[in-house]
């Protein structure tokens, strides 16, 4: 079975993350999201890890083949790295061929990261490119990966808080095309009882 993982804090979940899961089931039997604890490279989340959780499990639960491993949110470890998440990838599932998926945005941070060439000899590579993005510089690198160029919302978390976070009711409204609608629901449901 060929399995493709998306890592990351999901801060919130958006229709960007929903659709790059169902681009990556062309190519794969199954895919997994990981939401994190805490980046490594990024202060605390906004959403707790339950809200996380809860609103990735809306948005993906009308979606075949698609679930949520909470490794790195029951870890006892503050921070877990990628490495960690893919040593229990391989553990859990060793007969499978496990891709981990990278946005575009991030990929050329990975030299920063813990065990890079590990990783890179542990799991095949999955880049996918935001909307206008230009994959071309990445493809002549040495470095093998799978490009998806295919996605057409152009979307990120930081906007949707940013606009989560407005006192102005037009630019709060206009992060829910962006989202899904029961996550829409939550947000809006539990704005008051954020920090």
């Amino acid at each position: 079975m060929k399995i493709f993982f998306l890592g990351g804090t999901f801060d919130p979940p958006h229709l960007g993350h929903l659709g790059i899961s169902k681009v990556c089931l062309n190519h794969c039997d199954k895919f997994i999201f990981i939401p994190s604890k805490q980046n490594p490279f990024k202060n605390r989340s906004y959403f707790s890890c339950l809200d996380r959780v809860e609103m990735l499990k809306m948005m993906t639960s009308k979606v075949p083949n698609v679930e949520i491993d909470l490794f790195e949110v029951n870890s006892r470890s503050r921070v877990n790295y990628s490495i960690d998440t893919i040593k229990y990838l391989k553990n859990k599932y060793p007969h499978d061929s496990i891709h981990m998926v990278l946005g575009q945005d991030i990929i050329g941070s990975r030299y920063d990261w813990k065990d890079w060439p590990k990783i890179k000899r542990m799991v095949d590579i999955v880049c996918v490119s935001r909307p206008g993005s230009n994959s071309h510089s990445l493809k002549i690198e040495k470095e093998p990966f799978l490009f998806i160029d295919s996605l057409d919302l152009d979307v990120s978390s930081s906007l949707i808080r940013e606009k989560f976070l407005s006192a102005d009711s037009e630019q709060f409204l206009s992060m829910q095309p962006m989202l899904d609608d029961d996550v829409f629901k939550y947000m809006v449901d539990n704005k008051k009882c954020q920090h």
